[in-house]
């Protein structure tokens, strides 16, 4: 499946959460693409509908941090609750990131637990991987 497959959900029945973030599903999985800064202020508008997405069934819920500008704590505080909701579910999570945000999950101790790939199809091959087990 290539990241184009993916529609865009418009019109959704909540809030979207101003221009942070985007929904986009296909094939079973839902992708959350954040963009811009991710800080408290974002968090604060982006938090609530991110745990409401969390509820909708998928198999797979990925979030895109590739168009991220910056993330803070508070950010990614955000994106371990929200992987934390869905996995709780016993649905799976996948990250994406850029290389530039390994160094910030390294720092933060959180790498082994977000397992961040580059590409979807990096993502979808970590998640076959963990199904077969």
């Amino acid at each position: 499946m290539s990241e184009h497959a993916l529609e865009r959900i418009n019109g959704v029945s909540w809030p979207l959460p101003s221009d942070h973030a985007h929904l986009y599903a296909g094939a079973g999985l839902l992708l959350v693409e954040l963009r811009g800064d991710i800080d408290l202020a974002a968090v604060l508008h982006v938090h609530p509908w991110l745990d409401s997405v969390a509820a909708l069934p998928a198999r797979l819920h990925i979030v895109d941090l590739r168009p991220t500008t910056f993330i803070d704590s508070t950010g990614l505080g955000m994106v371990l609750r929200f992987r934390e909701r869905v996995t709780c579910t016993e649905m799976d999570f996948g990250l994406l990131c850029t290389r530039r945000a390994h160094r910030l999950l390294r720092a933060h101790g959180t790498w082994d637990v977000l397992c961040p790939a580059a590409t979807l199809g990096e993502v979808l091959a970590g998640q076959h991987r963990r199904s077969a087990r």
